[in-house]
This record gives structure tokens, C-alpha cells and sequence, in this order.
């Protein structure tokens, strides 16, 4: 069943007269120079009736790595296939917007569960907007080739957001989030070489399983504006902190311009830069145990890095004649580099993201 008619299907069955609203198809590949590879195509189908909305997408990610991770742990390349299937609802009567959403995704070794609650409420004349989100998950951890192996993988969260109309010209947002993991946290394949070596290899000491806390709190707040600077172009400005339990900080700053280039293209340009300290349990080398109070872990993502990211995206609409239809397509593509502060083996990743985008919105 396609997911054009699945959609009519669900619509259907709540009410009259269904009506498909837009489709859109997307292809995102990214590579790196640490010889991951990612292709992910994404097909959606959305529809309408009375104030009611469906939309279900349907995600495949192809994913090949044989990074350092793998590498320095004597593993072989590792390639694997997630499949994610997302359906959302929602309801808006007068100024308030309520939806939920569902989503489930499945892999050899990884298999998870989300929900989201959410409403929205559109005051002052439509100037302030207050938006809040419930979110929950269920996962489970497993291991290729050891059936017995799965652990559990629980969070839960909130996250709440302002957006104020300063003039007709400007706008300006500021959000916060909370979310709590409890459970199994490390990777089933991520080793951790204890001795002055830094990495598994053949002359190390002792190489033993990662192990990381079994919770962990996470925050995030954001500030994020945007000026318009006539009809044609706008600025925007998005500021996020981050911060955690395990002591990890974080600071990104992105600018961006946005260009009409007629009165059916769209350009934009941004800028991203991040800064990252190490969790406290972090060393790029264990001499023993007890130098992280039992802790090892060689997951990068929790070491102290910097990123530049550079992207552009170009979109474009065309009305057909009766104006029933609006074709849109796009391209979408980033450049950043990484720099792993003290991360045995590895100093930076450059990495290239391609996003094409195609389609049809039913006015």
C-alpha cells in the first residue's frame, strides 16, 4: 500500500471529505574522511480534513563504517540498515494546535519507540506563540550475532518554547529542554584500552568493554531571532547552551541569510560553530580504573571538540496553471570539519552532506 492511499485510508476513517495536502521525497547522503558513509532516503505523504492533519514517513538509512572506533578495536567494517516509519496527528481549533506523534525504528542491533505530545497556542493576535512537547521513548540496545544481548534504553522529557513578534520585521524565540536517559548508554562494539597506549591493539595491557553511567540529564537552552531587511532578504541568529550531568558544556552560534532570488526561488546561506568540553569520566588514555572513578569510554562525542560547518540550500516552487498544485524541489548541502581536542588517533573529520529534495503541495 502506498503511503499516498494509506494516508486517504486513516483520513477516511475519521471524518469526511479526506484530502492529500502535500507529498515530498528526499535523498540525504553524507561521507566523511573517517570512512563512514550514510544514504538515507525519506518519502512523506500528508493529508487534511476539518482542522485535522496526518502525515506518515517512511526513512531508510544505509549506513557503512569503518571508522577509528572500529579500527583501533580490531573490528571489522560495520554496515547495517535502520528502518523508521513516523506518523503524526494533529488539531487545531481556534488558536490552539495540538499533535502527537509516533515513531518507530528497527535495526539489526538497536530497536526504539517515541512518542510526542505537544500543543501550541497562537496569543496576542497571533503575535506571541507558546509551544510545549512531552517526549518519551522506549529503546533497546542489542549486539549483532548475540541474541541474548539487549538492555534497556528509557527517556523521557519537555520542552517548552516563546516566540514574540517584536515588529512586523522581527521575531525572536527562546526554548528550553530537559530530557532524562536511564539504562544502557554505552556501544555493545566501543572498547577502551587501559594502559598508557590509548587504543586496542595487540600490545595493550588490558582492553575491556566501554562503561559509561546508566543515567544521564540533559539541557539545552536556545535563542534564536530574525530580521527581515526589506522583501528580498533576512537574517537570522540562533544561540544554543548546552549543558549535562556528565560535565559536558556546549556553546554553537549560527548566523544564516536568507536570499528570494525571485517570486520562485529561495537561497540560504549559514554558518555554524560549536564548542564542546569532555565529560568528566573522559580521558584520551586510562592508566587505570580508578583515574575515572570506574568509568571508560572512547566515544568522541564525549571528548573536548570544535566544528565549523558551512551550508547552503537553494529551493525552488512552481504553481501549476490552475493553481491546485505547487511542485517544490531543492538542493541542500553542508561542509564542516570536526577537531577532537585529545582523542587518540584521530584529529578532525571533514565531512560532506548532499540533501535533494522533491515536492507537491495541494493548496
Amino acid at each position: 500500500m502506498s503511503y499516498r492511499l494509506l494516508a486517504l485510508v486513516l483520513i477516511g476513517c475519521a471524518g469526511h471529505a479526506p484530502r492529500v495536502t502535500d507529498a515530498s521525497s528526499t535523498v540525504y547522503l553524507r561521507s566523511d574522511t573517517d570512512a563512514t558513509t550514510i544514504l538515507s532516503p525519506t518519502v512523506r505523504v500528508a493529508g487534511a480534513m476539518d482542522g485535522a492533519t496526518l502525515a506518515g514517513t517512511y526513512t531508510v538509512d544505509a549506513w557503512t563504517g569503518a571508522s577509528v572506533d572500529v579500527v583501533t578495536a580490531a573490528t571489522k567494517a560495520i554496515t547495517e540498515r535502520r528502518d523508521e516509519v513516523d506518523a503524526t496527528a494533529g488539531y487545531t481549533r481556534g488558536i490552539v494546535n495540538v499533535t502527537a506523534n509516533y515513531r518507530y525504528s528497527h535495526e539489526p542491533d538497536y530497536r526504539s519507540h517515541g512518542l510526542t505530545l505537544g500543543g501550541k497556542a497562537e496569543l496576542a493576535g497571533k503575535n506571541t506563540t507558546v509551544a510545549v512537547d512531552l517526549l518519551a521513548s522506549d529503546d533497546t540496545v542489542g549486539r549483532s550475532g548475540d541474541p541474548s544481548f539487549g538492555l534497556p534504553v528509557r527517556t523521557v522529557g519537555a520542552r517548552a518554547s516563546v516566540a514574540q513578534l517584536l515588529d512586523p520585521k522581527t521575531i525572536v524565540e527562546v526554548g528550553w529542554q530537559t530530557t532524562l536517559i536511564d539504562g544502557y548508554q554505552a556501544s555493545p562494539y566501543r572498547f577502551v584500552a587501559i594502559g598508557d597506549l590509548g587504543t586496542c591493539a595487540s600490545s595493550a595491557p588490558y582492553c575491556i568493554p566501554e562503561q559509561v553511567p546508566d543515567t544521564r540529564v540533559r539541557n539545552a537552552a536556545t535563542l534564536r531571532g530574525r530580521r527581515a531587511l526589506g522583501r528580498r532578504m533576512s537574517l537570522g541568529l540562533e544561540y544554543r547552551f548546552y549543558f549535562d550531568d556528565w560535565h559536558v558544556l556546549s556553546h554553537a552560534v549560527q548566523p544564516d541569510l536568507a536570499l528570494r532570488l525571485g517570486e520562485s526561488s529561495m537561497l540560504s546561506l549559514r554558518y555554524r560553530y560549536t564548542t564542546q568540553s569532555e565529560a568528566s569520566f573522559y580521558r584520551p588514555r586510562y592508566f587505570d580504573l580508578m583515574d575515572s572513578s570506574g568509568y571508560v569510554t572512547r566515544d568522541r562525542k564525549l571528548s573536548a571538540l570544535v566544528t565549523n560547518e558551512l551550508g547552503a540550500q537553494y529551493l525552488r516552487t512552481l504553481e501549476s496553471d490552475d493553481g491546485d498544485k505547487v511542485l517544490t524541489w531543492g538542493l541542500r548541502s553542508t561542509l564542516s570539519r570536526a577537531d577532537y581536542l585529545a582523542y587518540v588517533g584521530l584529529d578532525h573529520v571533514w565531512a560532506v552532506e548532499l540533501t535533494a529534495l522533491v515536492g507537491v503541495a495541494m493548496p
